[in-house]
């Protein structure tokens, strides 16, 4: 029997990438045979999942508990199924805190959970046991920054964020980060030296140069603002805020020229655009009370 449920279960794996249909034959027919081959319900899981068939996936672990009850595994994967659906963080909860066995996956997945439930300071307690274990990861780091910041405790997040900089000095998602902590603390001169360091790593979207032309600006650099607000626009001529932000930066330097110049373009790209609107009829009065 043992040898024949081997077979089966190598015959099924060999078959999920390309013919998942038939695997799926194969391990039903197995489990009517043989229902106590555990292997046989975690395969089905990850076939279900990866096929994003949550009702499936639901009813074959459901079958499992039926076998195992009380399973912790069964119950994780059976969590996971929820989390996986929007919406279903509060059911996905209830399996994860049947689970005695606080692995570093439950615990990772069930801080996700808490977070989509709007309990971020739970959600940081629970995460807070699980980073050991994924403190190889930059990604793990700025997930735990990421609810501080919603909290508007800037400097718990920028604390993470220094211990994540010690590990990964290169990741340019966790300098920005902090840039951006510093900028929320209105900490103008480390929100700049931040944004610079991310920017020699290569950070280099539109969106990075209009705040970080915003930064410039804060502590008094227009020209490296204006430089930054036009490599902005170079990045994405479609991204609309750095021309509005740029003519701004122009009509508070009375550079009036300029100002109509980068509304004028904005304006052909999404004439219709309330932002552009207020700001060219911020000019004009400006314009006309200077006339006369």
């Amino acid at each position: 029997m043992e040898n024949k449920v081997k077979a089966k279960l190598i015959q099924a794996e060999r078959h999920i990438k390309k013919n998942w249909l038939l695997a799926e034959d194969i391990l039903l027919e197995l489990l009517e045979e043989y229902p106590e081959t555990f292997s046989a319900y975690e395969m089905l899981y990850l076939i279900y999942i990866k096929q994003k068939l949550f009702r499936k996936a639901e009813k074959i672990i459901y079958r499992g508990l039926e076998v195992f009850p009380n399973n912790f595994q069964l119950s994780f994967l059976m969590g996971n199924i929820f989390l996986s659906q929007q919406g279903k963080a509060q059911k996905a909860l209830v399996w994860y805190q049947k689970i005695s066995m606080l692995t570093p996956e439950m615990l990772f997945n069930k801080s996700v959970a808490l977070v989509y439930l709007g309990r971020r300071k739970e959600a940081i307690a629970c995460f807070k046991e699980a980073l050991p274990y994924f403190n190889n990861m930059a990604t793990s780091y700025t997930f735990l920054a990421e609810q501080y910041v919603v909290l508007k405790e800037y400097d718990n997040a920028i604390s993470v964020l220094k211990s994540a900089e010690k590990n990964f000095p290169a990741n340019k998602e966790v300098i920005l980060m902090i840039a951006k902590c510093y900028d929320k603390k209105k900490n103008w001169i480390q929100a700049y030296l931040f944004y610079e360091k991310a920017a020699n790593l290569g950070q280099d979207t539109a969106e990075f140069f209009n705040i970080f032309a915003h930064s410039c600006y804060n502590i008094g650099d227009l020209e490296k603002a204006v430089d930054n607000f036009k490599k902005s626009i170079s990045k994405n001529i479609f991204y609309i805020k750095s021309y509005i932000d740029l003519s701004k930066i122009y009509i508070a330097e009375r550079d009036f020229n300029n100002a109509k110049k980068y509304l004028k373009i904005a304006h052909k790209i999404d004439p219709l655009n309330i932002y552009i609107t207020l700001a060219s009829e911020r000019l004009r009065r400006i314009f006309n009370r200077d006339e006369e």
